[in-house]
C-alpha cells in the first residue's frame, strides 16, 4: 500500500467542476459510511439476511465508484451479485474481510492523503 494510490479522483473533479470542499466531502461521507456499511454487512451475514446484504451493498457501491477505487468496487459488486443470485454464498464471508481490508487501507490512504 506504501505510496500506492486506491483511488482515482477524476470523476469527483470533473462532475464538481474541481471543488476540492466538495471532493473532501464526498471523502468523509465516505469515511464515515464505510464502517458503518461494514458493520451492518457483517450483522446481515451473521443473520443470513443474504437479500438485506445484497441491497446493502448495492447502495453503498455509488459512493465507491465516484471515489475511483476500482479494486474495492470490483469486490463489492462480486458481493452484490454473489448475494444477489444466492451463488457462491460459502464465499462471502472471506469476501467481506478482502472488502473490509480494503476499506480500511483506502481510509487510511484518505488520511495519509487528506490530511
Amino acid at each position: 500500500m506504501a505510496g500506492e494510490k486506491l483511488y482515482d479522483l477524476s470523476i469527483l473533479n470533473r462532475i464538481s467542476g474541481g471543488d476540492q470542499s466538495f471532493i473532501l466531502e464526498m471523502i468523509n461521507t465516505f469515511r464515515e459510511t464505510a464502517p458503518e456499511y461494514l458493520e451492518k454487512a457483517h450483522q446481515l451475514l451473521e443473520k443470513d439476511a443474504i437479500d438485506s446484504l445484497s441491497r446493502e451493498t448495492h447502495r453503498f457501491i455509488p459512493g465507491v465508484s465516484f471515489l475511483g477505487a476500482k479494486d474495492l468496487e470490483y469486490e463489492l459488486m462480486k458481493l452484490e451479485e454473489y448475494t444477489k443470485k444466492h451463488e457462491n454464498l460459502d464465499q462471502v464471508p472471506e469476501l467481506l474481510s478482502v472488502i473490509s481490508g480494503k476499506i480500511d487501507d483506502l481510509i487510511a490512504c484518505f488520511i495519509r492523503d487528506f490530511e
